[in-house]
């Protein structure tokens, strides 16, 4: 029976990055899997445990989890950078690495980084706002500023709010048990900084067009509009990429719809051959 075991590192700035890993079979293929903001590692349970033939790596980005908190500025490259840490102490070379939101963000920017440590890679609605016109009008970080003042004042569901009730709808209090409300509790106060720093990333659209590795694209059939323009432009960018779409899901189609995401995971890494 396979354990979930937990992890820390200490990066070169002195932060300490949680991770998990599960792995059946510590030779199968490893899965860096990067998550989304407010869930956590637990963007990917129904990967890890449906999926046990691969080695799964899932870190906790800073301001998530046990992870160091996310500072004022982090940024995406630096998120990318503790990825590859976790991958070093791991003593992995060579990954598939797969994101959702602003985890898929973080999974292009590693690739862009250090294309040499990516197989392959599997993003969930990636965004990168410079890719549109007008940065899409600053549509992320206008709720990071909304949401910011309701932080400071304590006012942590206010704050969900602006993010939980486009997605999930103005019940989301009662869609969830309470673990994964407090999970959303805590880590709604990097959310901000977050938002912020996506925006912020900017790789240009000549690294994005020469990037040289299998990639498939995917983004949920009911997700957001807004959400949909941003996936597809960094498809646009990509011309290497596959895009599909995951049925009866928004923009967490992982966690919206397992079966059919891990349909698309395992038959794209079936068709370049790592796994049979």
């Amino acid at each position: 029976m396979a354990v979930t075991e937990q992890r820390v590192i200490q990066v070169e700035d002195g932060a300490h990055i949680a991770y998990e890993v599960r792995s059946d079979h510590p030779s199968g293929l490893p899965i860096l899997a990067l998550h989304g903001v407010l869930v956590g590692t637990s963007n990917w349970i129904h990967q890890m445990l449906r999926l046990p033939q691969f080695n799964w790596i899932a870190p906790a980005i800073r301001g998530h989890g046990d992870s160091s908190p996310a500072g004022d500025s982090p940024s995406i490259e630096r998120a990318a950078l503790d990825a590859l840490a976790v991958l070093d102490a791991e003593g992995i070379d060579r990954a598939v690495v797969i994101g959702n939101s602003l985890g898929a963000t973080v999974a292009l920017a590693l690739a862009l980084l250090r294309p040499e440590r990516v197989i392959a890679l599997v993003l969930a609605e990636p965004s990168v706002p410079q890719l549109l016109p007008n940065r899409g009008g600053d549509r992320l970080s206008s709720a990071a500023e909304r949401a910011r003042p309701l932080l400071e004042a304590g006012r942590i569901d206010d704050a969900l709010d602006i993010f939980l009730t486009p997605r999930v709808g103005a019940d989301w209090r009662n869609k969830v048990g309470r673990r994964r409300l407090a999970e959303w509790r805590k880590n709604v106060l990097s959310t901000p900084a977050w938002f912020t720093a996506v925006e912020a990333f900017n790789p240009g659209p000549g690294p994005l067009a020469a990037l040289d590795l299998p990639v498939l694209i995917v983004y949920g059939a009911n997700t957001q509009a807004e959400y949909r323009e941003l996936t597809l432009a960094v498809a646009d960018a990509v011309p290497s990429a596959e895009v599909e779409v995951v049925p009866d899901a928004g923009h967490g189609s992982p966690a919206d719809n397992p079966e059919a995401f891990n349909a698309l995971l395992v038959y794209f890494l079936t068709g370049l051959g790592l796994v049979s």
